[in-house]
C-alpha cells in the first residue's frame, strides 16, 4: 500500500468516527463511510447526500451534496418550463466544493479541496474543520431544502447555479409559506448577473399567476 492510501485510509476511519460522534440533527440522517445520508422518512419522500472524494490532483478531499424531492419535481413537472434543468433529471439540488467561486466556503484552497492531512495532530484538525463546516453550512443548507422551509429562498439567491430551477423553487417556496418577495429580493431575482430567471417573460408570468 503507498503512503497515500494508507493516509487515507487513516485519515477516512477517523473523520468517519468523528462525524459519527458528533453529529446530531435527526434519526434519518446516517454517517457511512465517506458519506452522510440523508433519508426519507414516512412523512418527507425528500433525501439527500453530503459525500467526501478524494481529489488526486489536489492531493486532498472536496465535497459534494445533493438532493432529491419528489413535492418539488411533482412541481416543476406541473409548470413545464420551456427551458433545461441545471442538474440531473431528480435531482433537484446538486453541488461541489470546486463550484465554489470567490470565497471558499469548505476550503482555502484553488480547487475547493481540504489537504490530505499527514499526522495524527492533523488529522484531529481536519476532522473538527470538515465537522463545522457540514454542521454550519451543507447541513443546514440541505436540511432547508428537504424540509422545503423558506430559509432556503435566500440561499437560492445566493448560488443559483446549485439548484435545478432557482426561479421554480423560489415560486414554490414563497407560496408554500404564503410569504411575500421583498423589493430587495425581487431585484435580485430579476438581476441578469444572478442567472435565476431561466426564461425572463415565461417566469414573470408565473409570478404574476402563483404570488
Amino acid at each position: 500500500m503507498s503512503v497515500t492510501a494508507e493516509l487515507r485510509k487513516l485519515f477516512e476511519f477517523e473523520l468517519y468516527n468523528y462525524l459519527k460522534e458528533n453529529i446530531i440533527y435527526s434519526p434519518n440522517i446516517k454517517c457511512l463511510k465517506t458519506e452522510i445520508s440523508i433519508k426519507k422518512t414516512k412523512i418527507n419522500q425528500a433525501r439527500g447526500r453530503i459525500g467526501f472524494r478524494f481529489l488526486n490532483n489536489a492531493q486532498g478531499y472536496c465535497l459534494s451534496t445533493s438532493v432529491d424531492s419528489p413535492e418539488l419535481i411533482v412541481f416543476f413537472n406541473k409548470i413545464n418550463p420551456p427551458y433545461r434543468s441545471n442538474n440531473p433529471e431528480g435531482v433537484v439540488y446538486a453541488m461541489n466544493t470546486s463550484m465554489e467561486i470567490g470565497f471558499k466556503s469548505f476550503a482555502p484552497n484553488l480547487g475547493g479541496a481540504v489537504d490530505l492531512p499527514r499526522n495524527e495532530e492533523e488529522r484531529k484538525k481536519t476532522c473538527e474543520w470538515i465537522y463545522t463546516k457540514v454542521r454550519d453550512i451543507y447541513l443546514p443548507r440541505a436540511m432547508n431544502l428537504i424540509e422545503l422551509k423558506p430559509e432556503t429562498i435566500k440561499d437560492i439567491i445566493l448560488f443559483p447555479n446549485y439548484y435545478a430551477y432557482p426561479f421554480l423553487t423560489i415560486l414554490y417556496l414563497s407560496k408554500k409559506h404564503n410569504r411575500s418577495l421583498t423589493d430587495k429580493e425581487m431585484e435580485l431575482i430579476f438581476s441578469k448577473r444572478k442567472r435565476i430567471l431561466g426564461n425572463k417573460l415565461f417566469d414573470k408570468k408565473l409570478l404574476e399567476i402563483y404570488l
